[in-house]
C-alpha cells in the first residue's frame, strides 16, 4: 500500500504570527506578526517552495494600527485605521510583491478579488455530535481526551485534526494527520500552555499544510 512520507521545513520568527494569507496559484505567502510588548506589526513575504524571504519584517510608518487584509498575484493589501476612536475610518496601502514597496496611485478601495482559496478546517465544540464522534476516535486511537473542541479537514486520502487536551490554563494543541485507514502519518505539539482555543490553527494551500508552532514557527510541507 502507498505510504506517504512528510518533510516539514520551518522557519523560526522574530515575534507571534498573527495572519497568514498564501497567494493564490503561487508559492508565495504573506505574514503579519505582532510584537504586542514593542506595538509594532511587520510583514514578510515567504516563498514557500524556494523556503526563503522575497522581503521581511517590513515595517511602516504607522507601526501598530495596520493588519493584513487580502493578498492578489500583485500587491498585498493592508488596512490602515486612522482613528483608535472610531474603528471605522481606515485607509488601504498596497504593498509590491516583488519589493514590498507601497505602491503609488493604487485603488484606495479594497475589492473581493483580494483574496485567497486556501482550505481551512471546520471547528468542532464541545457538547456538539461532531466532536464527540472526533473525540471517541481520538481516545481510541491516540488514548487521548480531547478538551474544548477540535479543528477537521479531509484533504485527499488524509485526514488533518488539530485537538487540545491537558488542564485549563496549561492545554496542549496537538496536531495530527492520519490516512483513509486510521493509521496516524504525522503528529506534533504545535502549542502548549494555552488558556483556550485557536481558529484555523491550520490550513491547506496549494497542495501543502501551514500551521504556526509555539505561535512563532511556521511549519510548511507538501501533502498532495
Amino acid at each position: 500500500m502507498y505510504e506517504k512520507h512528510f518533510d516539514p521545513v520551518s522557519i523560526h520568527l522574530s515575534a507571534p504570527v498573527w495572519n497568514l494569507l498564501p497567494l493564490e496559484n503561487s508559492p508565495l505567502i504573506a505574514i503579519e506578526q505582532r510584537d504586542e510588548l514593542r506595538r509594532v506589526a511587520s510583514f514578510s513575504l515567504y516563498h514557500f517552495g524556494d523556503h526563503k524571504f522575497l522581503w521581511r519584517d517590513l515595517v511602516l510608518p504607522e507601526k501598530w494600527w495596520v493588519n493584513l487584509a487580502g493578498v492578489s498575484n500583485e500587491w498585498i493589501v493592508l488596512k490602515v485605521f486612522e482613528s483608535t476612536e472610531n474603528p471605522d475610518k481606515t485607509s488601504f496601502l498596497f504593498l509590491n510583491v516583488k519589493d514590498g514597496s507601497v505602491v503609488a496611485n493604487a485603488p484606495q478601495q479594497f475589492e473581493t478579488e483580494y483574496t485567497n482559496t486556501a482550505l481551512y478546517p471546520f471547528q468542532y465544540l464541545d457538547g456538539e455530535p461532531d466532536f464527540d464522534t472526533v473525540q471517541r476516535f481520538l481516545s481510541t486511537r491516540f488514548d487521548a481526551t480531547p478538551r474544548l473542541g477540535a479543528e477537521y479537514l479531509e484533504q485527499d486520502d488524509l485526514v488533518i485534526i488539530s485537538f487540545y487536551t491537558g488542564n485549563p490554563a496549561a492545554f496542549i494543541n496537538r496536531l495530527v494527520i492520519v490516512n483513509s485507514t486510521g493509521k496516524c502519518l504525522y503528529e506534533d505539539e504545535i502549542g502548549m500552555n494555552l488558556k483556550g482555543i485557536g481558529v484555523n490553527t491550520f490550513f491547506v494551500a496549494s497542495g501543502n499544510l501551514f500551521f504556526v508552532k509555539n505561535k512563532s514557527e511556521l511549519v510548511t510541507f507538501r501533502i498532495v
